[in-house]
């Protein structure tokens, strides 16, 4: 009788307990996915698969890093969004969630309606560069620079039209008066090369792969837009330090799962990837790769994005420039 009653207890409990709670105290129980809208081998790439070796030990299953690439990170966006909202398909969430929320341009889903957040995952900083054979090696020398010849106007390149890259560097024209004239490329390495050969004297760039450049002696690092110095750039001041404070901008990448996940399956991401983030081996080989680990509630995320596309939306307006084509 008395083994009855406690069995007949436990099962009230268990169905007092609901199945999104007991689903939730064995999730995950298969493998996962974690889309990277980017083509394999690239540093983005290679930073997801860092972290995923230690997510599927921290998480007890597998982690599998899938590749859709193609449409500007929108296809790899759309076919998150489009998931089994369970917390098995995941999204490292590109800047250029941020870029086509501020010029507006219209994708197959909706950020707000059809993405939730988990977390921060990396940083990359910007920065600004110089050809070697530019009239000026640091920031105080450009604007000097400027100064001295009002009407001539200086180009700097950029990865293209609508990155965030570009935008940054329409930021800096605002912000100090120079006559900075854009020339976007359809990519980094086609803009990294003509720097290099001096057909561009300024180049507005994130760190990886410039960094490299910068210090094989090809190009001048003038500054990177961060609070702090980089480690891959060690002798590179920041903006605040070269003169210009108030002009930090790193591009984030953050974590998503489609909207209407579980709050429990999230959170149980939430800790695995801030655990994974946190650990000194892996911070070390972000960093390496020129990333900043972020981390951080799935709020944070969140807060972070909608503070991106206000502040570019702004400067799309002021600088009137147009969406890309």
């Amino acid at each position: 009788m008395k083994r009855r009653f406690v069995l007949a207890a436990a099962a009230s409990a268990a169905s007092s307990i609901g199945p999104g709670l007991v689903r939730a105290q064995t999730f995950p129980d298969h493998a996962l996915r974690f889309v990277v809208p980017y083509v394999p081998g690239g540093s983005t790439d290679t930073s997801a698969r860092i972290v995923s070796e230690k997510l599927s030990q921290l998480l007890g299953q597998t982690v599998v890093v899938d590749n859709k690439a193609g449409g500007g990170t929108i296809i790899g966006t759309e076919i998150v969004a489009r998931a089994k909202p369970d917390g098995y398909t995941m999204l490292l969430s590109p800047a250029a969630l941020i870029a086509n929320a501020a010029f507006g341009t219209k994708v197959p889903y909706d950020i707000d309606k059809d993405l939730a957040p988990v977390t921060g995952f990396v940083d990359l900083p910007i920065l600004l560069a110089a050809s070697n054979d530019a009239p000026f090696k640091t920031v105080a020398e450009l604007v000097a620079y400027a100064k001295a010849n009002p009407g001539r106007t200086i180009a700097y390149a950029s990865s293209g039209v609508g990155a965030l890259t570009h935008l940054w560097g329409e930021y800096l024209k605002a912000r100090t008066g120079m006559p900075l004239e854009h020339v976007g490329y359809k990519g980094s390495a086609d803009a990294l090369k003509d720097v290099v050969a001096g057909h561009v004297p300024l180049f507005s760039d994130v760190l990886v792969p410039t960094a490299t450049s910068i210090r094989a002696g090809k190009l001048r690092g003038l500054a990177v837009a961060t609070k702090e110095r980089v480690p891959l750039l060690p002798d590179v001041p920041t903006m605040a330090e070269a003169g210009l404070p108030g002009m930090e901008c790193t591009i984030p990448f953050g974590v998503s799962v489609p909207a209407g996940t579980p709050a429990p399956a999230i959170a149980r991401l939430n800790a695995a990837f801030n655990e994974a983030l946190a650990d000194p081996a892996i911070r070390q080989k972000m960093l390496d790769l020129g990333f900043i680990p972020v981390g951080g509630p799935p709020e944070g995320y969140a807060t972070v994005v909608r503070t991106e596309i206000a502040k570019w939306r702004q400067v799309i307006k002021d600088s009137n420039i147009p969406p890309p084509g």
